[in-house]
């Protein structure tokens, strides 16, 4: 199966171009929902760490997460996305939060062998995407190549 993202928010570094606005996403989840939801990201088991500290998109205040992704096996997400939850109330995917509610709103403990399996997952399916995107790049060359060009 397919891992699924969340929180990769166009406007955040490292920039996902298809994926959804931060702005868009803003005020979409109800002050009631936000804590157990966040809960549930903060709990999530780290996958990778950076060594810089993220900051608000919205505020420019620094130091509002460490810089780690983090799952629950199914799902994976950046450490700020709680923050983002909390704080503004940004939207998630309905198979998400359907998730989070089926497993009563407490993310998985994954053992060692669960945590990599879910990063062999991962690392392959980065490499198919990087794959894609240059045979599709390749190909918008060729293309570009055999369009017939005008005459000077």
């Amino acid at each position: 199966m397919p891992l699924q993202s969340a929180g990769n928010f166009r406007e955040l570094e490292p920039g996902f171009d298809e994926g959804p606005s931060l702005v868009e996403a803003r005020g979409r989840i109800p002050e009631a929902d936000r804590s157990r939801i966040g809960r549930y990201l903060a709990t999530g088991a780290v996958f990778a760490v950076s060594s810089w500290p993220l900051s608000d998109w919205f505020t420019g205040e620094k130091n509002i997460a460490p810089h780690r992704a983090l799952t629950d096996g199914v799902w994976h997400w950046r450490a700020d996305l709680p923050y983002y939850v909390l704080r503004y109330g940004v939207a998630l995917p309905d198979a998400f939060l359907q998730r989070m509610q089926d497993l009563d709103w407490k993310c998985p403990v994954l053992s060692p062998k669960e945590l990599n399996a879910f990063m062999e997952q991962l690392a392959f399916e980065g490499e198919a995407q990087q794959k894609r995107k240059k045979q599709e790049k390749e190909a918008r060359v060729q293309q570009a190549l055999e369009r017939p060009h005008p005459k000077k």
